[in-house]
C-alpha cells in the first residue's frame, strides 16, 4: 500500500512476552531483525530469511544491582501490625510517586519505547481517521444529492465530476487510514509457563476478592498530630479518598485476559500484568516496573472513623472526638462525641526509583490473602532472577 495519505506511517512490530521461572523476556519485531529483552540484558538478532543464518549481539547488560544479585525484597506482612490512630495536625507529607520518566525498570525500557511510539502513532492516525470519516460523509451527501437527481448533474457536469472525485478520494482515505490504525496497534502475545500461570491467576483471583471490599481508600497525605492542643490520642492524621479496584484492560497493551487494575485518586494507576507492573499517570505517560523492583510493607491499623464504619469492617474500640491523655472524654467540650475505631489493612508500595502508593482496605483479611499470593508469585522466579 502506498500510504499516500500519511507518508510518515510506520508499521509497528509485534511484541511477544514470555514469563517463566527465569523472569520476563520479550521479543520485538521479527526476521530479519529481532530485539530480545530479558533479565540478562538486550540482545539483537539479525537473520537472512530462508538461509538459517543469523547473528546475535549483546546490545546492553542488566543493571549492576541486578547483575550482582541485588533485588528488592518482596512485600512482607507483619504478624502483628501497629495500632495507629489517625485524625489531624502539623506539616503535611504528601504521598505520591515520582515522574513516569524515572520509574521504568532498566530491563523494560526498550519495551516501553515501543509501546509509547506505537500508542502515539495510533492516536495520530485515529484523529486523522475521525476527520476523514467526517469529510467522507459530507462529500457522500453532496455527491448522492446530485447522483439521485437528473437535472443538476447534466447541467453542471464538471461540478458533479468534482463531487464524485472528492467522495472517492475520501473513501480511499478512510480505507487506508483504517488499515494504518490496525497496523499501529501492537500485536501482543503473552505466554506464561504453566507453573507461573497458576500463581499469576491465583494472584488475580485474590485481587478480585480484595476488590470486593466495602471500602478502599487511596492515602494522599500524612500529618503528625499535636495531641495536647487537638485533645486526641491519635498520633497521625491522613488525607484519603475512596477508590475502586477492578479487573479490566489497558489500551496500551492488549491481552485477551483481564488484569488487576488498582485505581488511584492522586497519581498513576497500576495494572498487574504477568511479568511487570504498568504504572500509568496519563494517556502517554507510563512506566513498566518489574515485580522485584517493588518493595513495600503491610500492616493492620486502627482508624478513628468519623465517616461511618464499612459493613465488612471490625470495630476494635472506641474513643472521643476530644479526649484526655488517658483516653477518657474531655468534658470541657459540650459537643464531644464518641468515635468508633475500625480495624483496616494498610498497604504501601515503593521502589527506589520513586514509586510510592498507599491504600487502606476495610477488610484486612482479604489484603492478607492478596499479599500471600503476590509474594508467592514474585518469589517463584526470584532465585533465578538474582
Amino acid at each position: 500500500m502506498s500510504w499516500r495519505f500519511r507518508q510518515s506511517f510506520t508499521v509497528v512490530p509485534g511484541l511477544r512476552l514470555n514469563l517463566s521461572k527465569s523472569g520476563l523476556s520479550a521479543s520485538i519485531g521479527g526476521a530479519p531483525l529481532t530485539v530480545n529483552v530479558g533479565p540478562y540484558g538486550v540482545m539483537g538478532t539479525a537473520s537472512i530469511p530462508g538461509t538459517g543464518l543469523s547473528y546475535r549481539h549483546h546490545l546492553s547488560s542488566p543493571s549492576a544491582e541486578r547483575s550482582n544479585g541485588g533485588s528488592a525484597p518482596p512485600l512482607v506482612l507483619p504478624t502483628q501490625g501497629p495500632s495507629q490512630l489517625f485524625i489531624n495536625a502539623a506539616p503535611i507529607e504528601e504521598v505520591h510517586s515520582a515522574s513516569t520518566e524515572l520509574l521504568t525498570s532498566e530491563t523494560l525500557k526498550q519495551i516501553k519505547q515501543l509501546i509509547q511510539s506505537a500508542y502515539q502513532q495510533h492516536q495520530e492516525v485515529s484523529r486523522e481517521l475521525d476527520s476523514a470519516r467526517t469529510a467522507k460523509v459530507e462529500w457522500e451527501s453532496k455527491y448522492q444529492s446530485w447522483e439521485n437527481g437528473v437535472l443538476l448533474k447534466k447541467l453542471f457536469k464538471k461540478a458533479f465530476a468534482k463531487r464524485r472525485e472528492n467522495f472517492e478520494t475520501e473513501t480511499a482515505r478512510v480505507s487506508e487510514l483504517e488499515e494504518q490504525q490496525r497496523l499501529s496497534t501492537i500485536s501482543t502475545y503473552i505466554e506464561v509457563d504453566a507453573d507461573q500461570a497458576e500463581l499469576y491467576f491465583r494472584l488475580r483471583d485474590e485481587f478480585a476478592a480484595l476488590s470486593d471490599c466495602a471500602a478502599i481508600w487511596d492515602v494522599k497525605s500524612h500529618q503528625a498530630n499535636d495531641k495536647f492542643h487537638q485533645r486526641t490520642v491519635a498520633d497521625t492524621s491522613i488525607g484519603r479518598e475512596r477508590v475502586r479496584f477492578e479487573l479490566g484492560n489497558c489500551d496500551l497493551i492488549s491481552w485477551e485476559q483481564q488484569i488487576a487494575h488498582l485505581r488511584n485518586a492522586k497519581g498513576g494507576e497500576l495494572y498487574l500484568y504477568p511479568g511487570f507492573i504498568l504504572y500509568r499517570a496519563a494517556r502517554e505517560a507510563f512506566s513498566l516496573i518489574v515485580y522485584h523492583d517493588v518493595s513495600g510493607k503491610a500492616c493492620f491499623v486502627g482508624f478513628h472513623e468519623e465517616d461511618g464504619v464499612p459493613a465488612d469492617s471490625e470495630v476494635i474500640g472506641r474513643t472521643w472526638k476530644r479526649a484526655n491523655k488517658d483516653g477518657s472524654r474531655d468534658k470541657r467540650f459540650a459537643d464531644n462525641f464518641e468515635i468508633p475505631i475500625a480495624r483496616y489493612g494498610m498497604l504501601t508500595l515503593k521502589t527506589d526509583s520513586g514509586l510510592w502508593e498507599e491504600f487502606h482496605f476495610s477488610k484486612p483479611d482479604r489484603m492478607v490473602n492478596f499479599l500471600i499470593a503476590f509474594n508467592t508469585f514474585t518469589a517463584s522466579f526470584a532465585a533465578i532472577e538474582k
